[in-house]
């Protein structure tokens, strides 16, 4: 457990950010962990799968520049309330982003919609980013940091091969069968 808590403390990464500032590193990974953590039952989490290196390379080769730029201010500006509000304690810290990953994917429908609103309203050029509230830009950020770990997990070649079912093209064609009797009730896998 010990040897754990200081992994988290000390993480080291083996890549050079692209769009990240490595100080936001380590608070980028514990929030990759908290949406996508690992399984009992031994599926991988973020970590395991290096999806923060995945997901900076993506930000750095297929997102807009405006997007990039809000993502920017918004990372910048979740990791300076984590900072405030959390210590260096890498239990305190995770248990700072379980709490903030709740406030934001369990907001419910008014909330979300007020955030939506605004962020809507930004988009549209009515409102420069400096004026959007914080709530609605750590919305944001939590949003776009799910999808992005979503898709970089369904994606990974380990998730593939190893726990979807990995079938490259061309390959078997069967018809018309169940998902259970044509993958053993695996989803398909992307191909690399």
């Amino acid at each position: 457990m010990i040897g754990m808590l200081k992994s988290c403390a000390s993480a080291a990464y083996d890549f050079s950010p692209k769009f990240f500032l490595k100080n936001q590193l380590n608070d980028m990974q514990i929030l990759l962990d908290v949406i996508l953590p690992s399984t009992d039952d031994g599926i991988p989490g973020a970590s395991e799968l290096g999806l923060l290196k995945f997901i900076d390379g993506y930000l750095d080769g297929v997102v807009s520049e405006y997007q990039l730029s809000l993502l920017n201010f918004g990372v910048s500006s979740i990791i300076s309330s984590a900072k405030l509000q959390s210590t260096t304690d890498p239990i305190n810290k995770r248990s700072y982003w379980e709490t903030q990953a709740d406030k934001y994917f369990a907001a419910g429908d008014s909330k979300e919609n007020a955030w939506n609103e605004e962020l809507n309203t930004l988009l549209e050029g009515k409102l420069d980013k400096e004026s959007i509230s914080t709530n609605a830009l750590h919305f944001m950020v939590f949003q776009s940091f799910r999808g992005f770990a979503v898709y970089a997990f369904r994606i990974n070649s380990t998730i593939g091969k190893e726990f979807l079912h990995y079938a490259p093209i061309p390959g078997q064609q069967l018809g018309c069968v169940s998902l259970e009797e044509a993958t053993n009730g695996k989803l398909h896998a992307f191909e690399d």
